[in-house]
């Protein structure tokens, strides 16, 4: 019953806006509610691209190969099919919600952050009223954290259960963090910290939004050693910017504790602007100093136009939810550090966005918010030994989580627009990502690859050593992605016709991007991870070139250029000419001959993939043994009860 509710709930809303916004009923021809669908046919037909023929700088008939491009890569609800609960379209549906956008995009950390250290100048110099900069990180690092910084588990509850529980006592007593982190410095060499304090005593108003594990930050679970420090760190970082603010501005900065117990606020966003614009950045960048670790790969992008306001709106909503939710305290080095101060307020709205009209970038916002479903112990895993004791663990550690106020039954934009885009990929896929854990994307893959023999796949992977041992992997790969798929003996490291699976030695390949025919891309922090699909809160953007700006291929060249070990033109500026490879790269039937000598050819002598990036002979051998139990805690799933 609540799934059917909800489906037409969301489609009579989509139906509204297409005929509110578009005020053309009456000419299509729309005289009842009985004929939304129809209409939502025609207006797609007349209106998402909103132009006459002949209009536009680029020539080009948007009612036609602009309009194609939409229908094609871009989900939308008439795409609805078998649909579940949470699974939507996009919000971007119309031409002044889509177009209109520039898109600049930074690979790894030096880019970013020098970038990043721009946009807080402006704002500094800036005279424009009502200037913000707001901040969402999974990993805060804008603090010093010792090797010998103490958590203290569940905090007075703990003490409290070891009166209670006399044999609990180990798992109460102080742990030491056992890792060293600097705080971020920015490539100008000035502390990031410091550049948010001076912006927030400018007059501008920042706030700073930051993940913390209800759990890891509490007492020594071990299956969350590898976050146990980051949280540290992040709760650190909060203290100090609260300290930098000062007491007026303290509320400012306040721990996310609005995600599911079995996941994280993973998205890492900035979004930044005044009373008439607004910029948003967005991908796998933490404000971390070892993002610029030349072993570390990413990517991020700013997003400057109507799409941008949508990204902005879901900070304001991610802000709101912790303000309506109960405080919750955590003890660093005994100092109690509240997830919330008294002090914090909402956030404004953001400005009025422009209308797209059209030319530009089309861009789509994709959340992920998890739906919440809890049983009166919690998992297994926190405390095997006896359910009652598990069960006041979780109620200590605040697990169980009330639904997500503005997402009841979770929102899974990313997962219906990635799933949309592979299903539609006509000439290659390229994804680059850490982990290809997800058995649902490694599916969509092997479906379209047994739908489109010419298709060539690739896909680029490079491990967090941070991250625990696992059979996903494997599994992910050999299961789900090439069943089927024919062999190819010449020229394939793969071995298989289509499909090519790299890795990269010694590199954490972090950037969570998708590049699909050199026209469409997804970026942000979604990895191919179940997670991420379903259970992470999540921001994504998807970038549509229906108009010839060219960003999609330019991006997909500049990635594949670093991985030849070439210096981009934006990182020599006093060099005119770009390296020897750089603008045949630009030609993807010439390009894809890189991974593949049977597809293609025509790059000059020496353009090459760097040494340590090797293809992997598929099917892949298993380092470690699947187990179902550890995918279900490690990428754990939302719609699952716990």
């Amino acid at each position: 019953m609540g799934c059917t509710r909800h489906g037409k709930r969301i489609l009579v809303e989509r139906r509204v806006r297409w005929l509110s916004r578009i005020g053309q009923c009456s000419a299509l021809g729309v005289t009842s509610s009985s004929m939304a669908d129809g209409c939502i046919a025609a207006l797609a037909s007349r209106s998402v691209l909103g132009r006459r023929p002949g209009e536009g700088g680029t020539g080009m008939d948007p009612t036609t190969k602009a309009q194609d491009l939409v229908g094609k890569y871009l989900a939308r609800e008439t795409d609805r099919g078998k649909w579940s609960d949470g699974e939507r379209a996009p919000q971007q549906a119309f031409v002044s919600e889509l177009s209109g956008n520039a898109v600049d995009y930074y690979i790894n950390g030096t880019a970013y952050f020098n970038a990043l250290d721009a946009e807080i100048e402006a704002l500094l110099t800036s005279k424009a009223k009502g200037r913000y900069l707001y901040l969402s990180a999974w990993w805060l690092g804008l603090a010093k954290l010792s090797a010998d910084t103490e958590i203290q588990p569940l905090g007075e509850f703990g003490t409290t259960l070891v009166q209670n529980f006399p044999f609990l006592k180990d798992l109460t007593k102080p742990t030491k963090i056992g890792q060293d982190f600097p705080a971020l410095t920015l490539p100008s060499g000035k502390l990031l910290a410091r550049r948010l304090e001076d912006l927030y005593h400018s007059g501008a108003d920042v706030r700073i939004l930051a993940w913390v594990s209800p759990f890891a930050a509490r007492f020594p679970i071990p299956q969350l050693d590898g976050i146990r420090p980051l949280n540290v760190h992040t709760l650190l970082s909060v203290a100090e910017m609260r300290s930098r603010f000062g007491e007026q501005g303290a509320g400012n900065v306040m721990v996310n504790l609005a995600a599911h117990p079995m996941g994280a606020t993973h998205c890492k966003l900035v979004v930044a602007g005044d009373h008439k614009s607004t910029r948003a950045f967005t991908g796998g960048i933490d404000p971390v100093i070892n993002r610029m670790d030349l072993s570390w790969h990413d990517l991020a992008v700013r997003v400057t136009g109507p799409s941008a306001a949508a990204i902005h709106r879901f900070f304001q909503q991610l802000w709101a939810e912790n303000i309506k939710r109960p405080a919750e305290s955590f003890v660093i080095d005994g100092l109690a550090i509240e997830s919330r101060l008294k002090t914090a307020v909402k956030i404004p709205d953001p400005p009025e966005p422009p209308q797209g009209d059209g030319h530009g970038s089309y861009v789509q916002v994709l959340r992920t918010v998890p739906q919440m479903r809890f049983s009166a112990s919690g998992p297994e895993w926190l405390y095997e030994k006896n359910s009652a004791i598990r069960a006041l663990i979780t109620a200590g550690a605040g697990f169980r989580k009330e639904p997500i106020s503005f997402a009841p039954e979770g929102i899974f934009e990313f997962k219906v627009a990635l799933e949309k885009a592979i299903s539609r990929a006509e000439k290659y896929i390229f994804i680059a990502d850490q982990a290809f854990s997800s058995q649902e994307i490694m599916g969509w893959i092997n479906a379209r690859l047994l739908a489109k023999p010419d298709l060539k796949v690739i896909l680029l992977h490079g491990g967090d050593p941070a991250d625990p041992p696992s059979g996903d992997l494997a599994e992910a790969v050999n299961n789900h992605l090439i069943p089927h798929v024919p062999p190819l003996l010449l020229g394939s490291s793969s071995g298989l016709d289509g499909l090519e699976f790299y890795g990269w030695t010694d590199t954490t390949v972090h950037c969570k991007v998708t590049i699909i025919d050199d026209v469409f891309c997804i970026v942000g922090s979604a990895n191919a991870m179940r997670r991420s699909l379903y259970t992470d809160t999540e921001l994504s953007v998807a970038i549509l070139d229906a108009v010839g700006t060219g960003v999609v291929r330019n991006l997909r060249r500049d990635l594949w250029a670093k991985y030849c070990g070439m210096s981009l033109p934006s990182e020599m500026p006093l060099v005119s000419v770009p390296q020897t490879g750089y603008d045949e790269l630009l030609d993807i039937d010439k390009a894809l001959s890189l991974w593949c000598s049977g597809w293609g050819g025509g790059l000059p002598p020496g353009t090459k993939l760097l040494p340590k990036i090797k293809g992997f002979s598929l099917p892949m051998a298993a380092t470690t043994a699947y187990s179902q139990k550890l995918h279900d805690q490690q990428d754990a799933d939302s719609r699952k009860t716990f």
